[in-house]
This record gives C-alpha cells, sequence and structure tokens, in this order.
C-alpha cells in the first residue's frame, strides 16, 4: 500500500491536498461544493435541469442573470446571488430588493426575505426521484 493511502486511510490530510465534500456522484460534479465557487460550479451544471437558462455572471451583485421557466411556454426573469450558506446574504450586507433569488448549498435563514434555492435540497429530491424510478 501507498504511504499516500496510508495515512490517507488513518484519516491525516496530506500536506496542501484539498478536502472535498461529501460524494455526489451527479453527472461531472463529484463531490458536495465547499465554498461558493463550488456552488456556482455546480449551480451551473445543474441550472437547465432546474429550469433556468442563465444569461450572465457577474463579480459584482448580483452575482447572476438568468431565465427560469414560468410556465409552458414563458420564462422571466431573475437576478441570483450565490452564497454558500443563505445566511451570508445578510452577512455581506446586500439589499434584498436588489436580488430575485438567492442560490446557496445550505439554507439557514429561516427569516431570509429573498426567494432560496438550496442546491443541498434539489439534490435530495433528485435522489428521491431516481431511487422511486428504480
Amino acid at each position: 500500500m501507498s504511504r499516500w493511502l496510508t495515512r490517507r486511510a488513518r484519516g491525516r490530510r496530506m500536506g496542501n491536498l484539498p478536502l472535498c465534500g461529501v460524494p455526489l456522484d451527479l453527472g461531472v460534479f463529484r463531490y458536495a461544493p465547499m465554498n461558493e465557487n463550488g456552488l456556482i460550479l455546480l449551480f451551473g451544471s445543474m441550472a437547465e435541469r432546474l429550469g433556468f437558462l442563465v444569461e450572465t455572471v457577474h463579480k459584482s451583485f448580483p452575482d447572476c442573470k438568468a431565465v427560469r421557466r414560468a410556465g409552458p411556454e414563458t420564462w422571466e426573469s431573475v437576478r441570483i446571488e450565490f452564497e454558500y450558506q443563505s445566511r451570508n446574504f445578510r452577512q455581506h450586507g446586500h439589499d434584498p430588493k436588489g436580488c430575485d433569488l438567492i442560490v446557496c448549498w445550505e439554507h439557514n435563514w429561516p427569516e431570509c426575505p429573498v426567494e432560496v434555492l438550496a442546491l443541498k435540497d434539489e439534490i435530495r429530491k433528485l435522489e428521491t426521484d431516481v431511487m422511486r424510478a428504480k
């Protein structure tokens, strides 16, 4: 057994190797995101399945402009802010009037004044749907 596997098996972290989230096995995205950048990448890989078409992504608030399916023949514009946890929106001092949707990994702000889409919950729904289909 290699030195790396031996240390890994004992649960010790090797040097600067990155840690990763729990396995997802969701298409090309193998692990749960551990930060906002991972969340953005996961949303991009799931956007179409969730009914979104991304128009633009920005460094400034809001992070993204997209459209989402509102009906069989209609779409609505949505201003999206990405936050790893929904409460980070408040901590960053964002104005709720400038955003229509927070896309996060974990929704931990029950009194949030903005609609929230927690990808962790959406993945659970997908997993449940897959299990029902079997």
